[in-house]
């Protein structure tokens, strides 16, 4: 028996949430697979559409759940599934709209015929699906007797009166209308990973495996934030193949080059940020104050995202270790040629302060090197925090002395 859930947890955004990711990732999967004259549209004609060159458009509903079954897979999609019927419901009522001018027959089977309807769910097909096989075996066979008379029979079956809606919805196309509809239905399902699918996309762009997580953690961010702001400002949200390829072809261009591409992710934060060695070092000299926890936040991401692309560019065999210890020596030494002899004509702990100051200052407009790559203002400044943090390097005169 499935465990009863609480009705906090019925009402839970989580699934909703998880549906609106599995949408986005599935237009970013489209996107990918765009051909020259295509494009992609987000919640405009469906969930999901693409337009072909030929006057063409294939409709795309989404469907994720959160339900698995005793194998903990997601469930099955059965024949009197609401998520089957309320999409064929819906697609039913977009041939027939009369807004769009579909009200007459002639109307109605233009559209199906330059339109698919693809079904897209991470269910997985019932064996007892009796409707889903009479399908296939329409759109194979061509014989569409069994299949109309078992859709009329399961308007009788269903207690449901919602399903039943739905159902008669698609009865009540006319049979030709209906005949070419159903001849069109796709359904693409166990449709999970969703995500590997858009990195096995990013992939067939002749992109190294080594460089398809950069590569798609760079795509997504930028496409969900424009996304957001191009749907805020109330403008249709559609990309053609040649708008992609204009506005995100620099991300693949990068990672083909030698050059290090930056992970962008979400840093996990010390519980107790000025409790770190670098920040205590930065307060001492004034160079931030203890009641500034926005910028400390700041600095600690810096020192963060320079520690962690440095892990992953070892474990994606992009740069070696000796690359990285040269690297934190060669800033090392910078910062040791300034620093030694900088207080000796210090007379006064405020003098002291201020040549300790211009030294962080001077150091931070540096961009540093490692291999081919000028790392960005962000990456550089991080470094500093870095072995400011391991001990390596201090701003005031008498650093060392106060660790």
């Amino acid at each position: 028996m499935a465990e009863e859930k609480s009705y906090s947890e019925k009402t839970s955004a989580g699934d909703t949430s998880i549906g609106f990711d599995y949408q986005h990732y599935y237009f970013l999967y489209r996107i990918l697979n765009l051909g020259t004259g295509q494009s992609v549209g987000f919640e405009i004609k469906d969930d999901v559409h693409t337009e072909l060159k030929a006057d063409f458009n294939i409709l795309y509903q989404l469907k994720h759940t959160v339900q698995t079954n005793a194998a903990g897979t997601p469930i099955a999609l059965t024949e009197l599934d609401s998520d089957l019927w309320k999409t064929l419901y819906n697609w039913s009522q977009v041939i027939s709209d009369k807004v769009d001018g579909r009200e007459e027959l002639a109307a109605q089977r233009l559209f199906v015929s330059k339109t698919e309807f693809h079904l897209v769910s991470n269910k997985s097909l019932s064996k007892t699906n009796t409707f889903l096989k009479l399908l296939v075996e329409f759109q194979e066979s061509g014989n569409f007797e069994m299949l109309d008379m078992h859709l009329k029979d399961l308007s009788d079956k269903t207690e449901n009166a919602d399903i039943e809606k739905y159902i008669s919805s698609v009865n009540c196309l006319e049979e030709s209308v209906r005949k070419d509809f159903l001849h069109h239905v796709r359904l693409e399902l166990e449709v999970d990973d969703i995500i590997s699918r858009v990195k096995n996309s990013i992939r067939e762009k002749i992109i190294g495996p080594e460089k398809i997580d950069a590569v798609f953690e760079r795509l997504d961010s930028r496409i969900r934030s424009e996304n957001f702001l191009t749907i805020k400002n109330g403008s249709a949200l559609i990309i053609s193949f040649e708008e992609f390829s204009k506005r995100y072809g620099k991300i693949f261009e990068d990672s083909r080059n030698k050059k290090l591409v930056a992970h962008r992710f979400q840093s996990i934060l010390p519980d107790d940020i000025f409790s770190q060695r670098f920040i205590k070092r930065l307060i001492e000299i004034g160079a931030l104050s203890i009641a500034d926890s926005e910028r400390a936040i700041d600095y600690t991401r810096q020192k963060i995202r320079l520690s962690t692309n440095l892990e992953r560019w070892v474990q994606e065999g992009n740069v070696v270790g000796d690359e990285v210890e040269d690297f934190h020596n060669e800033v090392f030494n910078r910062w040791d040629n300034e620093f030694y002899g900088l207080f000796d004509k210090c007379t006064s702990m405020s003098e002291v302060i201020d040549s300790a100051f211009d030294l962080l200052r001077m150091l931070r407009r540096e961009r540093f090197r490692l291999g081919d790559t000028e790392l960005d203002t962000q990456l550089s400044n991080g470094e500093l925090y870095y072995l400011s943090d391991i001990g390596r390097i201090g701003w005031h005169r008498d650093w060392a002395d106060n660790d």
